[in-house]
């Protein structure tokens, strides 16, 4: 049996030479096995313990798998997660009337395996970190999410190694009452995937408060932050189409002006 391992490169990958390959990003490692017509995947999360052991005699518990027949190649990308992520500041930001604060979040990238036919399937989704879900809103007005364990901070990790999105965020208070950001849940299907000389970036979203019942203004910057390097588009959003939101963007918890803030 032919076996490969190493790091995923992302585009088409042929299948139809070799039965049995291993892949990984960060903590995430793939399998993918093939024959007789068939292809099959396998995913698990590594612990850090286990990142510099032989990952082709590695025994491996696969918590993830599918199988797809009638093909001999696969298209691989990555791509934000499937759900919304919620966020707290690495400390507490308060803003007076007329403040803005800009705080980055690192995000941890799925792997999308697709099948490329004429419906273009997506065969598996795999995520390169295991995150716990979290109701985010009202009982039946709001949504799941991932709740991140990384904490959003005022500056970008440049860490050109490390496997994560990192995603600027602007928030605006154009209200005329003191706003605490405690908690916020930043809707990644809108944000494009860029890949440059100093990691993985997405584009900034920019939150205007309005305070109290008024609805705040959420839109997305087009292109990549200015601090990446030689960036290149690497995964179109999840959602494509102009991202422009007008909504309710804070739930207020006492007249002090804490909330969480929610990009709707």
């Amino acid at each position: 049996m032919l076996f490969e391992t190493g790091q995923i490169t992302w585009g088409r990958r042929s299948l139809a030479d070799q039965e049995r390959t291993r892949l990984n990003w960060g903590n995430l490692l793939i399998e993918l096995s093939s024959g007789d017509g068939e292809v099959y995947l396998a995913s698990t999360t590594l612990d850090d313990s286990e990142m510099g052991s032989d990952l082709q005699d590695a025994a491996i518990g696969w918590t993830r798998w599918a199988v797809c027949t009638g093909v001999d190649e696969l298209d691989l990308h990555p791509a934000f997660p499937d759900h919304s992520v919620l966020v707290r500041p690495e400390i507490l930001l308060t803003l007076e009337p007329g403040a803005s604060a800009r705080v980055w979040v690192n995000i941890p990238p799925t792997v999308i395996v697709r099948v490329k036919d004429r419906i273009d399937q997506v065969l598996a989704e795999f995520p390169t970190v295991s995150l716990e879900q979290s109701w985010f809103g009202q009982p039946g007005k709001g949504e799941l999410c991932y709740e991140l364990t990384s904490q959003a901070r005022q500056q970008p990790g440049l860490e050109t190694s490390a496997v994560g999105i990192q995603c600027p965020v602007t928030i605006v208070n154009q209200s005329s009452e003191s706003l605490n950001v405690t908690r916020f849940c930043l809707r990644v299907a809108g944000l494009t995937l860029y890949e440059s000389a100093n990691g993985l970036w997405g584009n900034e979203t920019v939150v205007k408060y309005q305070g109290g019942t008024s609805v705040s203004r959420v839109t997305l910057q087009s292109g990549p932050p200015a601090e990446a390097i030689q960036p290149e588009v690497l995964a179109l959003p999840r959602e494509r189409g102009s991202f422009q939101v007008v909504g309710r963007t804070f739930r207020t918890f006492s007249r002090r002006g804490k909330g969480d803030l929610s990009f709707e």
